[in-house]
């Protein structure tokens, strides 16, 4: 799990947790990425996770924020519905068993301060 069978810099585990190909270089298109929306003072993330039906190695994923990368708290994000309020789940089916989610921040950033959004994956 630990070893970059591609040489792109991620872990076999990293990539499989986000839907890459531990034998191909797509790191750029694998890695969680912020979604800046026009207006909003609240941090977006977009990633691909393993939806639960085929989630079988129980990988977790914890998205977290901190205002100062020293303290992270999963209490200030939430995970936004993609599918609307009348179907199942809040991820689009990207396929292959992976669904891509969007998690933002449940407070806007005050005036001059900065926020920041990280995904951990680990297995259970």
């Amino acid at each position: 799990d630990d070893f970059d069978s591609d040489g792109d810099g991620i872990s076999n585990f990293m990539e499989r947790a986000f839907g890459g190909d531990s034998l191909s270089s797509d790191a750029k298109d694998t890695l969680p990425r912020s979604i800046k929306k026009p207006g909003s003072k609240r941090q977006r993330i977009t990633f691909q996770q393993y939806s639960s039906t085929y989630n079988t190695e129980g990988i977790e994923y914890i998205v977290e924020s901190s205002t100062d990368l020293r303290t992270w708290t999963t209490s200030d994000v939430t995970q936004i519905d993609l599918n609307g309020p009348s179907t199942a789940g809040k991820g689009v089916d990207a396929g292959g068993g992976m669904e891509r989610v969007l998690w933002q921040t449940t407070n806007e950033r005050a005036a001059g301060k900065t926020q920041f959004l990280r995904v951990r994956v680990r297995t259970k």
